[in-house]
């Protein structure tokens, strides 16, 4: 990744097929084609496990995907609370010139700590990008990358503003975790909170299921019958975030906690926003791009922000292109990794 395009570099428009409508907004068309700077590929090393230390004292877990050929590589990072083990993308990446660290958010999966949506992100964010930067075959340039939840992580780590952050991929992403996540125009977005806090309490259940086990303590209890096989805990106590979101129905100081749109005057970084026509969160990755252009801190960051728009749904969309009763066709798919590639070549 660098800091500007050589003179001499050729952007040249992605293909687009009949009947797909992309919108692509910006000062220049926002997608090369793949360099992959030499276009190599390389051998690639995994480092599984990785204990990575908050400032909090809190231990979260990544991977590492990185090529064995000796010398310094610019990194793709992801943080998501939908488990980091990702090996086909973590070792495509690599193998196309970058070191990949794919980490569990607090509290999910393997990292430590209490898992409560958005409240850390922003310091675990900063606090990991500089960890990344500052591995022995880093070139200290961090990119970012991913959807949905994981494009808020992006989002609030780039309030954050890290120092060796230059780039992220915030993709079918949301502008506010109060307007356009939680609530609408002041009305509860209920299906989507709801399923999608039941989904994430299935990892909370088993990780808290597992701590109150006293299987050596139960096995002494007689008669045999009665051996309780597991302590479970209620459910409020599995996302205690589910109850404070009823509660603060008006957009007041607990969503400020969190605010994008309060700190895209401090952004420094390059995005490509990728939104979809059919998506739940369209209107908050057209927010982003508007907003971060005319906002961000630089000169540079205002004039590197992209947005990209295909008919696309929050779901991942089908092999032959098909969303809800239409078929938009194969060259409708965006094929994630080169998208993240090229635009880290790019940025």
């Amino acid at each position: 990744m660098s800091d500007t395009l050589q003179e001499n570099a050729t952007l040249k428009p992605m293909p687009v097929p009949r009947r797909l409508v992309v919108l692509i907004l910006s000062s220049t068309v926002i997608l090369p084609r793949l360099s992959g700077s030499s276009g190599e590929e390389y051998q690639v090393a995994v480092q599984a496990g990785v204990p990575v230390k908050m400032r909090d004292g809190v231990t979260l877990v990544a991977d590492i995907y990185r090529p064995t050929t000796p010398g310094k590589f610019p990194v793709l990072l992801q943080r998501t609370p939908y488990n980091r083990r990702d090996a086909a993308s973590g070792t495509f990446l690599a193998s196309r010139g970058y070191v990949v660290v794919l980490q569990d958010t607090r509290g999910r999966f393997d990292s430590r700590g209490e898992f409560y949506p958005f409240r850390y992100e922003a310091q675990d964010g900063y606090d990991t990008v500089e960890w990344v930067s500052s591995l022995e075959y880093s070139t200290g340039q961090v990119g970012m990358f991913g959807g949905s939840y994981v494009g808020a992580t992006q989002m609030l780590a780039a309030s954050a503003n890290p120092p060796h952050l230059t780039a992220i991929f915030p993709y079918v992403t949301a502008s506010e975790y109060y307007e356009g996540w939680t609530y609408q125009s002041g009305g509860l977005m209920q299906w989507f909170v709801s399923s999608w806090t039941t989904g994430l309490t299935l990892d909370t259940l088993l990780k808290k299921t597992g701590a109150r086990s006293q299987s050596k303590e139960w096995v002494e209890q007689m008669p045999v019958e009665k051996y309780p096989l597991l302590s479970v805990p209620p459910a409020t106590d599995l996302a205690p975030y589910f109850r404070d979101w009823i509660e603060h129905e008006r957009s007041d100081d607990y969503w400020r906690q969190w605010k994008v749109s309060d700190h895209y005057h401090e952004m420094s970084v390059k995005a490509l926003h990728s939104g979809g026509w059919h998506d739940i969160f369209l209107k908050g990755s057209i927010a982003n791009f508007v907003d971060m252009r005319s906002k961000a801190a630089t000169a540079a960051a205002r004039e590197g922000q992209r947005l990209l728009v295909g008919p696309w749904a929050h779901a991942a969309t089908s092999a032959e292109g098909k969303i809800g009763d239409v078929v938009f066709g194969r060259d409708a798919v965006l094929n994630m990794n080169q998208a993240i590639l090229q635009w880290n070549d790019y940025a």
